[in-house]
């Protein structure tokens, strides 16, 4: 799940910021959490001790940063730019985002107390 969730977070960021690319740490911060997933999904699969608690810090990131997105744009309204890029559902993307994570982080604690 990290994997993909990474792999779409990174993919989705590009594709909504392409050609107007905003303030640089609005956007990096969403490659970072991919970055955290993704590196948090391999090394766990590879069985390295750090895989869990970079899945947990991962899921953690990204409940933080989709949490502060969402207030961000329920404050201040969508970006009629790129809510219009991604059909109008950009609070319910972000809000499922922040559910995915953290449901993730949840199995993620849970699997590494049974080990």
């Amino acid at each position: 799940m990290a994997l993909v969730v990474g792999g779409l977070l990174a993919a989705f960021e590009t594709l909504v910021n392409w050609g107007q690319w905003q303030w640089w740490p609005w956007w990096l911060v969403d490659y970072v959490g991919a970055a955290l997933l993704i590196g948090g999904g391999v090394l766990t699969l590879n069985n390295h001790s750090a895989g869990d608690r970079l899945l947990c810090a991962g899921w953690a990131f990204n409940i933080g940063m989709a949490w502060m997105s969402m207030a961000g744009n329920i404050e201040d309204g969508t970006d009629p730019a790129r809510a219009g890029r991604v059909a109008g559902f950009y609070v319910a993307l972000i809000g499922l985002h922040m559910a995915v994570a953290s449901l993730c982080l949840w199995l993620a604690i849970s699997s590494r107390r049974k080990a």
